[in-house]
């Protein structure tokens, strides 16, 4: 493992709150003349590391940016540190505290969430390429499912496109009330509208001790905006004045939800512990909002 940190600060100081960025390494350009070097980049060219650099920025939050690679691959851990330390030092010129770590280990979906342990936040790239066969979303979703701590993923997005709002799901679990808050003070800090999102699917109701059933579903439309109104409640008890709105409709919730975001700037979706069949199965529709990210999206733990 190789290890290249920022100057230290006074140990009496309160610590910030951590950042993890997850890079890789061949997406940086190599200096040619420079063997083991890299040329700086822009951190505009890393969708997710500049997502990552204006909530540190907000937030007076430390980065670190982590690599992991195979260690089968001889000696690229030395060469892996040299694209790091490119993107890094010019974002420790503006005074952002950056550390930057090489993981040997061929398991990128665990070794990337032990790296962020003590992390408020862990945020990666998506691993789709447009026009491949490949699962979307497959890489992204195992990080997730594995991490310790909420983490965003970050797509390339239309530069050109207008994203505005925050998007949250809520269906009135713990974690959802989590992500409620995390879509509320994010609303709140980047004075953006917050949609509240909550679905209902028909419920077929008996009619007797046989079983059978009234073939005419019962509506839990009014039901549903009446709990969407108490996430509106919730939302203003943390911020008084914050701009929420509600979409209530019958249908799949990840479909709500990903149609909501098509320009939003930001999704919150909650997501379930690590242990267990929550960890292995994540839950359908955080895997179906991450599979078909039309937003960056932030899956709360």
């Amino acid at each position: 493992m190789t290890d290249s940190s920022a100057p230290q600060t006074d140990a009496a100081a309160p610590s910030s709150p951590l950042i993890v960025v997850g890079i890789r390494p061949d997406t940086v350009r190599r200096d040619p003349e420079l063997p083991g070097a890299a040329r700086p980049e822009p951190t505009e060219a890393h969708p997710a590391l500049a997502w990552a650099v204006e909530r540190a920025r907000a937030t007076a939050a430390d980065l670190k940016l982590v690599a992991v690679v195979d260690p089968k691959a001889e000696g690229l851990d030395a060469l892996a540190i040299a694209p790091l330390e490119a993107l890094a030092i010019p974002l420790r010129a503006t005074g952002l505290a950056v550390t930057v770590e090489v993981i040997d280990d061929r398991h990128v979906d665990r070794a990337l969430p032990d790296a962020a342990t003590d992390a408020a936040l862990l945020v990666i790239g998506t691993d789709h390429v447009p026009g491949s066969r490949r699962e979307r979303g497959h890489l992204s979703r195992h990080l997730v499912s594995h991490a310790h701590c909420s983490v965003a993923v970050v797509p390339s997005l239309d530069e050109a496109q207008r994203r505005e709002g925050v998007v949250v799901g809520v269906d009135g679990s713990d974690v959802s009330h989590r992500a409620l808050a995390f879509g509320a003070d994010e609303a709140a800090r980047l004075r953006e509208t917050l949609t509240i999102v909550s679905t209902w699917m028909p419920v077929p109701v008996s009619l007797d001790v046989n079983m059978t059933y009234d073939p005419t579903p019962y509506d839990l439309q009014a039901p549903t905006e009446a709990f969407a109104q108490t996430a509106v409640d919730e939302a203003h008890t943390r911020h008084p004045g914050l701009d929420v709105r509600t979409l209530v409709a019958e249908g799949d919730a990840a479909i709500a939800i990903t149609d909501a975001s098509t320009s939003a700037r930001l999704t919150v979706v909650g997501t379930h512990g690590r242990s267990g069949l929550a960890r292995l199965l994540l839950g359908s529709t955080s895997t179906a909002v991450l599979e078909n990210t039309t937003a960056v999206t932030v899956a709360v733990r």
